[in-house]
């Protein structure tokens, strides 16, 4: 059984650089890309022998679709921001919907 791997382009992926550089100016730090989603945390915590993303932002690069989960009111108050961050990436990609 052969795994399928899917790249991205180069475009994709020099947008994705610049959205991990504006999301590290607001605070958060990336954490992975896998399946198709780019990660990025405030905190990082342990999580029995892994490192997860506590209060994480994680992104669809191939689709427009977000998931938030922060708990931190610092965090929370920059959404406005992560939120425009992340329609510059879309809009780069192409992506109007």
């Amino acid at each position: 059984m052969s795994a399928e791997v899917k790249v991205l382009s180069a475009s994709t992926r020099a947008n994705v650089e610049a959205l991990k550089h504006h999301m590290k100016k607001l605070g958060f730090k990336y954490y992975e890309k896998r399946d198709g989603w780019v990660t990025f945390g405030a905190h990082l915590m342990m999580n029995g022998e892994e490192v997860a993303p506590n209060d994480c932002i994680s992104i669809s690069v191939r689709f427009m679709y977000v998931h938030v989960d922060l708990w931190d009111f610092d965090s929370i108050s920059k959404l406005p921001e992560v939120k425009q961050a992340i329609l510059d990436f879309y809009e780069a990609e192409g992506i109007t919907e």
